[in-house]
């Protein structure tokens, strides 16, 4: 970045992503100018710690003037923040999950139906390099059928200040705070792909303390526009204890084509880099200027609805 910084302001800290994301926002040239949560201790030592001023209000953030707003609301923010954020100037991403049920996805549409600023959501996976360059290997290609699995330990959504994302009625539980990850993967690969039909379960292990599942699968069927018949899915999501896992095959008329993403890090690089982190925020500054922000909700809603639907199947309520 070169000129001014562009200014961006944190609106909620409801789960680890603005850490990561303001790190990232000052390592790209950005300064962060202010920060909002319910927990007021908290925006102030994430003040101290990046920058900016902790107000009181999302009122308050918003009569900062940023260029960019990043959003990381608790469920039952999100429709008041969006109605704030909506009537200001900035660009606004919110991190995952903007809605973990039906009734929250209609919440949403409705605060969103009247924003005069862009809004868009996603899962850093979007931003993944070896997904990107899968999707560029497959676009020319018939795509036959997708397998996806994503792993991540549920034990942090357990803790007493993040209980609400093992929440299914709440935060969606592992089906969907994990599942939107796989669905995201799903959509880079077949955009606009739809959620049409399908099976599936859950289980939780022997001994677990969550309130949701510790793994969940669908077999199902995706409507992919332009395409002449449904593609066949297999989705896996697993909240057991262990490492981050992210992986992909794609079945093509013209072979497999497979990737692991590295939660890891090789060659010097760590999830920061391998799992679109950096490159989420690098989108977003971007795009900002021109009152622009990443995966738009017209294009993200798919994604959101997809995982609400595939957590339904596999709970038996769909």
């Amino acid at each position: 970045m070169t000129g001014t910084p562009l200014r961006v302001a944190f609106a909620g800290l409801a789960h680890s992503h603005p850490y990561s994301d303001a790190a990232n926002v000052r390592a790209l040239g950005a300064e962060v100018v202010g920060v909002h949560d319910a927990d007021a201790r908290a925006a102030e030592e994430f003040a101290l710690r990046f920058g900016g001023a902790g107000v009181a209000s999302v009122d308050a953030l918003r009569a900062l003037r940023p260029d960019l707003v990043i959003a990381t609301p608790r469920p039952h923010e999100v429709g008041g923040f969006l109605r704030v954020l909506g009537g200001g100037e900035a660009p606004v991403f919110v991190n995952k999950a903007i809605a973990a049920t039906e009734a929250r996805l209609a919440e949403t549409d409705s605060a969103l139906a009247a924003s005069s600023v862009s809004v868009g959501t996603s899962s850093v996976l979007r931003f993944a390099p070896a997904l990107a360059a899968l999707a560029g290997q497959v676009a020319g290609d018939e795509v036959l059928a997708l397998r996806v699995h994503a792993q991540h330990d549920n034990a942090a959504f357990q803790r007493p200040d993040r209980a609400w994302q093992d929440d299914p009625q709440r935060g969606g539980g592992t089906a969907v705070t994990v599942g939107v990850h796989a669905w995201e993967m799903v959509d880079v690969l077949l955009p606009g792909a739809a959620l049409v039909s399908g099976s599936g379960w859950r289980r939780t292990r022997p001994g677990s303390t969550t309130a949701s599942e510790d793994a969940a699968g669908i077999d199902g069927r995706l409507r992919v526009p332009g395409a002449e018949r449904e593609v066949p899915v297999q989705v896996l999501v697993t909240g057991t204890p262990g490492a981050d896992a992210y992986a992909v095959d794609v079945v093509t008329a013209a072979g497999i084509r497979s990737i692991s993403l590295d939660v890891g890090g090789g060659q010097g690089e760590g999830p920061n880099e391998t799992l679109g982190f950096r490159d989420l925020i690098r989108a977003l500054l971007d795009a900002a200027p021109r009152g622009l922000t990443v995966a738009p909700w017209h294009e993200a809603r798919a994604v959101v609805a997809n995982t609400i639907r595939a957590a339904g199947i596999a709970r038996g309520e769909a």
